[in-house]
């Protein structure tokens, strides 16, 4: 599935074009706060839009910190959505290669955040350049493993805050992510007419909007482009984290 890109509205073409040339008028009468604004005709002219959106994909960037044993799974098997069984797996098999004692492992398991409705079943994604990430976004991200569901709980703690911190490598995961996927296309919808009204000449360009969302299911491997650790020539390409105030570790 081709990956509409979100820079080039340009280059956005048949039908979705179509659809947006008809709906422009409402969108910049929203945008502009002109007098035939209805926010009634609004939420309909975005369900409209997140219909022409529902072929399309999105290539996206997740940031994470994997091992060279999980990077490989997810590019021969793809990426998993969040959930209790992946946590359990991931942490079972580091206890059996070694890298992480069976006390630290039960004590992980017992204390974290992965049931939390923010975060089961989900995978977040960027869906811009991963060079335009705000560092202070994602390091945290980047520098414990098993991300935000085991860190939020256990950064802090002397024992198991060092042992996040030393498993892994910083990871980016740059993916096709279909809009079927997503969690809503109203998020989407939104951000393509404000684009579309910015290529138009018609909204301010200073602050573009970065649209960000989560696939509320697995990709498959064919999904998945690439897989690249930290510090690979890939992942500093892509990341451009040579120029961020604090190095990666």
């Amino acid at each position: 599935m081709a990956a509409l890109d979100l820079s080039q509205p340009a280059a956005w073409a048949g039908e979705l074009r179509e659809v947006l040339n008809e709906l422009r008028p409402l969108f910049r009468s929203w945008e502009l706060d002109l007098p035939d604004r209805a926010a009634p005709a609004f939420d309909a002219a975005i369900r409209t839009l997140g219909e022409a959106l529902m072929p399309h994909a999105l290539c996206g960037y997740h940031f994470t910190r994997l091992t060279e044993e999980e990077a490989v799974h997810i590019r021969e098997n793809g990426l998993e959505v969040l959930s209790t069984g992946l946590l359990e797996r991931r942490i079972v098999a580091q206890v059996t290669r070694g890298k992480l004692a069976e006390e630290h492992a039960q004590r992980l398991l017992a204390n974290n955040q992965v049931r939390d409705s923010n975060r089961s079943g989900k995978a977040w994604f960027c869906f811009y350049p991963a060079h335009e990430v705000r560092e202070y976004g994602v390091r945290s991200l980047l520098g414990h493993w098993g991300g935000e569901a085991l860190y939020n709980f256990n950064a802090e703690d002397p024992e198991l805050g060092p042992v996040l911190k030393s498993m892994g490598s910083p990871a980016l995961v740059e993916a096709v992510v279909p809009v079927a996927f997503l969690s809503t296309t109203n998020g989407l919808a939104i951000a393509v007419a404000r684009l579309d009204l910015i290529h138009q000449g018609i909204r301010s360009s200073e602050y573009p909007d970065k649209f960000e969302d989560y696939s509320t299911q697995t990709l498959e491997a064919s999904m998945v482009r690439r897989v690249v650790l930290h510090p690979g020539s890939e992942f500093l390409e892509l990341t451009q984290c040579q120029q961020w105030y604090e190095p990666l570790t």
